[in-house]
């Protein structure tokens, strides 16, 4: 697959950007006289103002705008791109020792495609074959949640997702907003030393405040990750309790590359202190969601927006990201955000009610995998109002909602194991989403998977992460039959499992996190009682799996190993 999992699971961002030498080159979206910049650690970004201050004998006027990241040290810059030619000034900068990497600003859109308004049967969560749709050409959200509805981890943790959007309807009822409420709103003061002043309701990337205007676009987006459930208004999210975090790149003018990575920083500092802290400030926020993009981008002019996705995923976060509106081969032609390279990332594109790829949104079996409902999906709208919209905008947040969802299923071993290496399960929760699609013909040979998402496939996935430990009720009473240990575990070679034997004939069985059996062993045993068997796993992919052992109708205790 696309993004295989590697070895290290932790990516370290600066290594990434330093190995990037391209130059880029000039395009219709480039933002005039912007220059975003990641400076060393310990630069002062006037120095390179100062060094800067004249090119070739010609003044420049470089000058800090404002910070971007704080954390990461990037600034936008901006010069007189009347006196000094951009790729020169590009290239001079980039030469400096002062600088780990520098781009362009570019400016981006939304990706939806509008339809008259109308309220609309939520044939995305459960497709009866109502409006002429195809029956089950859906996400199976009603048997996900006979599993769970969103909101709470098993440890209480509120999970969030953060939608990066122009706007949002903070009033719209049938959202549930996040708050951070270790800040003191408008009091001009960062209650909370966050490093972000009054970031109550969220955060503007473009104004760097909570300040985030009224749009439709945004709010559509937000309600199918998580429109509240049950409540006896509007439609229903995949999330029946999930949090937004409500991120605004600015209102409409405001579609900046800058405003973007400033978005996506504040989403990455909040997580990161939630996992410093333990959970008592910041956010738990596991999934990000954007909407928006750049037709035929090339991530060699993107450096800094690709590499945000490492970022947010060092921290525990997948970020969901729309494909182009448009019929093309994002392979060939690029992308932004989808031919982006990060493992944390989940390329979406467009079906419809009959598991038909939508004509106009973008393909590519290498760049993009996966699809999911983004035509004619009714969600709510300013003014507690409701729309129908479509676009790979409106396919995104339905894989964003289903990663909050995943980490709702109630099992600790699973929780645990994400707070000990929220970068490396993420990427196993990647993983078993993107192996839980259901495979539809329109997506053979387009996508990484070929299929689309299937919310109840997924989440199960979680529940056999967390098998009973107890020995099977079906063994007779006062019987052992059971495995006792396995050794090495983590392994990458053998596997030595103990177990005791109640019978002289008994199969051991290795299943995946989905329950794909990829492995079975008869074991024919000298005697009964205690017993052990040498397994060569060498040729196994990294990842999570599962043993046991069955033996006329009984099944021992399924024990968790990890292949690395």
């Amino acid at each position: 697959m696309k993004r295989s999992i590697k070895n290290s699971l932790i990516i370290v961002f600066c290594l990434q950007l330093i190995a990037y030498h391209n130059i880029a080159q000039e395009t219709t979206n480039v933002v005039p006289g912007n220059l975003l910049i990641m400076l060393g650690s310990d630069t002062d970004a006037k120095l390179l103002s100062t060094n800067f201050s004249y090119l070739n004998g010609i003044k420049t006027n470089l000058k800090m705008v404002r910070l971007l990241s704080k954390s990461m040290h990037i600034y936008l810059f901006e010069f007189d791109e009347n006196a000094v030619d951009r790729n020169k000034m590009l290239q001079a900068v980039n030469r400096s020792g002062l600088v780990k990497i520098a781009q362009f600003n570019h400016i981006f859109e939304e990706r939806n495609s509008p339809d008259d308004p109308q309220f609309g049967v939520l044939w995305n969560m459960y497709n009866t074959g109502q409006s002429g749709g195809t029956p089950s050409a859906d996400i199976d959200a009603t048997e996900a949640w006979d599993i769970t509805t969103g909101g709470l981890t098993v440890d209480g943790d509120t999970i969030v997702v953060a939608v990066v959007d122009g706007g949002f309807d903070l009033a719209q009822e049938d959202l549930n907003f996040w708050k951070n409420y270790h800040e003191i709103p408008n009091n001009g003061i960062d209650d909370d030393t966050n490093g972000y002043i009054d970031d109550f309701d969220g955060w503007n990337g473009s104004t760097g405040t909570d300040n985030i205007s009224v749009a439709s676009h945004g709010t559509h987006v937000a309600g199918i990750v998580g429109a509240k459930g049950n409540n006896g208004l509007g439609v229903t999210g995949v999330n029946w309790n999930v949090k937004i975090m409500p991120v605004s790149y600015g209102s409409s003018g405001s579609s900046f590359e800058a405003n973007v990575v400033a978005s996506y920083a504040f989403v990455m500092d909040q997580r990161r202190r939630y996992n410093q802290t333990n959970g008592v400030e910041g956010a738990f926020v596991v999934a990000t969601n954007s909407s928006f993009g750049v037709n035929n981008g090339q991530p060699s002019d993107y450096p800094l927006w690709c590499a945000m996705y490492d970022s947010l995923g060092t921290v525990g976060i997948l970020s969901a990201g729309a494909t182009a509106n448009a019929n093309f081969n994002i392979d060939t032609q690029g992308d932004i955000p989808t031919a982006c390279s990060s493992e944390w990332l989940v390329t979406v594109t467009n079906t419809t009610n009959t598991d038909a790829k939508n004509s106009s949104c973008g393909y590519g079996i290498t760049t993009i995998d996966l699809g999911a409902p983004g035509t004619n999906i009714t969600s709510t709208y300013p003014s507690n109002s409701y729309s129908s919209i479509s676009g790979t905008s409106m396919a995104t947040p339905h894989v964003a909602g289903a990663i909050a969802l995943m980490y709702a299923v109630p099992c600790d071993d699973f929780i645990a194991d994400y707070k000990a290496d929220p970068a490396g399960v993420a990427l196993k929760v990647k993983d078993s989403l993107l192996n839980a699609v259901d495979p539809i013909s329109s997506l053979t040979g387009l996508t990484v998977t070929g299929g689309r998402l299937n919310v109840y496939k997924a989440v199960a996935s979680i529940q056999r992460y967390c098998p009973g430990l107890s020995v099977n009720t079906l063994n007779d009473a006062g019987s052992t039959f059971e495995i006792n240990s396995v050794y090495p575990n983590p392994s990458n070679s053998t596997l030595n499992v103990v177990f005791t034997a109640m019978e002289q004939e008994s199969i051991l069985y290795i299943t995946t996190i989905l329950g794909q059996e990829v492995k079975s062993i008869a074991l024919t045993n000298s005697t009964k009682g205690k017993q052990d068997s040498t397994i060569d796993i060498s040729t196994f992919e990294k990842g999570v799996y599962f043993i046991n052992i069955t033996s006329n109708n009984r099944k021992s205790n399924t024990v968790k190993i990890i292949v690395y």
